[in-house]
């Protein structure tokens, strides 16, 4: 019976601990690495953090005041942002803009992930399209 509930008794602290490192903890953005903040500052100049999180220290999340939602690694290269009135021109990537606006001129791009090996993008009307990193399509999906 005592094996059964020391048993028992570690499951729930593994589950607990493991649950603890997966939960998003607010930071003051002065927290953030200077990477994110350089990055932020240039490319939305007129906007500040409306808040920050760490995330089981395996990422930061940033959402702007213009509801622009960012990701972060922990050194501060950018893995995902998303806005639904569409990302700022100057950070997305030269061919991925050529592309959308001569196949989707009127389709914003309101999300941008950068995959191993590429980019994945999302537009207005819900298309996802993925990029290598030389700048050709490999999937459309819509």
């Amino acid at each position: 019976m005592k094996k059964i509930l020391l048993t028992l008794l570690a499951a729930v602290l593994i589950m607990g601990a493991a649950s603890a490192q997966g939960r998003k903890k607010n930071i003051d953005p002065s927290q953030l690495p200077a990477a994110a903040t350089q990055l932020i500052q240039k490319h939305w100049p007129s906007c500040d953090i409306s808040s920050a999180y760490i995330d089981g220290r395996k990422e930061y999340e940033v959402l702007l005041t213009d509801g622009c939602l960012i990701e972060f690694d922990l050194k501060g290269n950018w893995k995902e942002m998303k806005c639904t009135d569409g990302l700022p021109v100057t950070i997305v990537p030269v061919f991925i803009t050529r592309y959308v606006v001569n196949r989707y001129p009127r389709q914003l791009i309101i999300d941008l992930e950068k995959l191993k090996g590429g980019y994945e993008v999302e537009l207005t009307n819900g298309l996802e399209i993925q990029f290598d990193l030389r700048g050709n399509v490999t999937h459309v999906d819509d």
